[in-house]
């Protein structure tokens, strides 16, 4: 299974992203708690892209979500370089920072990918064959 979409870098792409994932997951027979998990780290790593990234021209943030033998993986692209060493944010002091911290606590592997002019956050996640 592998299924993938360009998302406006707009916030209302969050919800588009969760979801192309819960319908993965259904395809896949994932359980409750396992599907919410991806459609959190999805959320989280698209709403980054658009905070910290660039769109990709007009087609805006790529998402890929595929099945890879036991695993499940999300892979959120934006064309803005990889993450500063500190992020400029629109949030108010003490709040935000926490989005590749969750990620990384709620999936089982998580990259930040840097490449010229991308950057790529890919999350697995096990699952039970269905």
């Amino acid at each position: 299974m592998r299924r993938e979409s360009w998302l406006p870098a707009a916030p209302e792409s969050a919800p588009q992203a969760r979801a192309l994932v819960r319908d993965a997951a259904g395809e896949l027979r994932l359980d409750g708690t396992t599907t919410w998990d991806l459609m959190l780290a999805t959320t989280e790593a698209v709403a980054n892209a658009i905070e910290h990234g660039r769109p990709c021209d007009a087609r805006g943030i790529f998402l890929r979500v595929e099945s890879q033998g036991d695993e499940i993986c999300v892979e959120v692209q934006d064309c803005g370089g990889c993450f500063p060493i500190s992020a400029p944010t629109r949030k108010p002091e003490s709040q935000g920072g926490r989005g590749m911290p969750l990620i990384a606590a709620i999936m089982d592997r998580l990259e930040i990918l840097p490449d010229t002019g991308r950057t790529r956050v890919r999350f697995e996640k096990r699952v039970a064959a269905a």
